[in-house]
């Protein structure tokens, strides 16, 4: 039986973020044999400029998927719109093949204790929490009843986190809720929707480079043991006594 070619999905929920990990990731996948489709944030006509750049960069990153000889799809979504990303995993599936693969990153927008209010809150928790566990539900969706019992017909969502899972940033106050959330929210969501789809966190720190976090997302997409676990690429940094708790 021949090998069904596969496809992951990379979300990009914030309109800046189509930048060096994403490129990372799309690459390193590619150089695989699977095939890429890049999902840029967008936001309404006008809203914010950054979103035409992350879609310019979603195509950009595309062409050097290709040029790797792997098919590549540059989609968009508007990441706080419920029904635009319950969308995405159809729109891989109808470009490249259903996803056997779903990452979401997110990068936090600046808010602090003093500033934060009911509307940054909401925004931040819709992109970085509720996009992310909506579209492993559409991929669960997506995915065929004999994955109960073919491991090759199953998928993997990774929720790629950042530091502030271990250290909160008050600078970021409402992005640091957002990854405590999705972070505990991956054990429960493997648990769920077992064993079609695995669910697995990745903490990528700021000292490793773009290149180890993608190595580390390729393994996780192939671990078909790992399951409702997170693993942690930053150097030690966890590690680190959060500010004023050292002795």
């Amino acid at each position: 039986m021949a090998q069904r070619t596969r496809a992951v999905l990379i979300a990009l929920t914030m309109p800046d973020d189509a930048g060096a990990i994403g490129r990372a990731l799309a690459l390193g996948f590619a150089q695989r044999g699977w095939d890429v489709a890049i999902a840029a944030s967008m936001e309404p006509p006008g809203a914010n400029a950054d979103a035409h750049d992350a879609a310019r960069a979603a195509a950009s990153i595309a062409a050097e998927v290709e040029s790797l000889g792997r098919r590549a799809a540059a989609l968009a979504a508007d990441f706080a719109a419920e029904h635009d990303v319950a969308r995405l995993v159809d729109a891989c599936g109808a470009a490249l093949g259903r996803p056997s693969c779903v990452i979401v990153q997110a990068a936090g927008r600046a808010d602090n204790a003093r500033d934060i209010g009911y509307a940054s809150l909401a925004e931040t928790i819709a992109r970085e929490v509720a996009a992310p566990l909506v579209l492993a539900r559409a991929l669960a969706a997506a995915t065929p009843e004999a994955a109960r019992d073919d491991e090759r017909e199953r998928a993997v969502v990774i929720h790629l986190l950042d530091e502030t899972v271990f250290h909160p940033a008050p600078e970021r106050l409402s992005h640091s809720l957002a990854q405590a959330a999705l972070h505990r929210a991956t054990a429960a969501q493997a648990l769920a929707l077992a064993p079609k789809v695995r669910v697995v966190g990745l903490v990528r720190g700021r000292a490793p480079r773009v290149d180890e976090i993608a190595d580390a997302a390729c393994y996780l997409a192939e671990a078909s043991g790992v399951t409702g676990a997170t693993l942690t690429i930053d150097g030690g940094e966890h590690l680190e006594p959060t500010a004023g708790g050292k002795n």
